[in-house]
């Protein structure tokens, strides 16, 4: 590969992380930032795994994931309060042990949610019922695994990002973040001896 292909590569690369994290935002923003966080983290995961469809319009390409359901914006606003109250203690100060404890419980109930989101979005339904399906990936997120380990240092390695640079975070990390699961996800089910379908 000449330099000059792989520069062109590494450029369509950054342009699929930065419409996908801004596709993101905006299906966040679209929502009023409160129910919209599984439904965006669902689309953004979707555009990340069809680089081909970033060129097109992505809301055409995302309508077949439907409309967010019950469950999904219910876990929505479970992640945006567990999110603005790590946020909320960290800008108005960590001044007291109730303050750590309120900041270490959030930030872990906001891991969990999200933890959860990405269970639920990658594994396969298989016509279970809704209950069944629930309680199997409930089971998978609370058991100790490889899978579960390496989702979480993902998004606290993007998270580390933030106050580092926060323009580069809003431009890159929400790709980023799917990119990566989308990539750890192929290689676990290469561990397993199956094969990767498109989300």
């Amino acid at each position: 590969m000449t330099a000059k292909s792989r520069l062109t590569k590494g450029v369509e690369f950054l342009y699929v992380l930065v419409k996908s994290s801004l596709f993101f935002w905006g299906t966040l923003i679209k929502m009023a930032g409160i129910y919209g966080w599984v439904s965006a983290q669902e689309k953004t995961m979707y555009a990340v795994d069809h680089p081909e469809a970033v060129h097109e319009g992505l809301s055409r390409i995302t309508e077949n994931l439907g409309k967010a359901k019950l469950w999904e914006k219910t876990l929505s606003v479970g992640i945006f309060l567990s999110f603005a109250g790590v946020i909320g203690t960290l800008v108005w100060g960590v001044g007291s042990s109730l303050s750590v404890l309120f900041l270490v419980a959030s930030g872990i109930l906001l891991l969990f949610l999200l933890l959860l989101t990405t269970n639920f979005l990658v594994t396969p339904k298989a016509g279970l019922d809704f209950a069944t399906y629930s309680y199997l990936v409930l089971s998978q997120t609370l058991r100790p695994s490889l899978w579960n380990g390496f989702v979480v240092a993902n998004f606290v390695f993007w998270a580390l990002l933030l106050p580092i640079s926060p323009l580069l975070f809003f431009l890159v990390a929400p790709g980023g973040v799917f990119y990566l699961l989308k990539k750890g996800y192929q290689k676990l089910l290469e561990l397993k001896g199956q094969t990767h379908d498109s989300y």
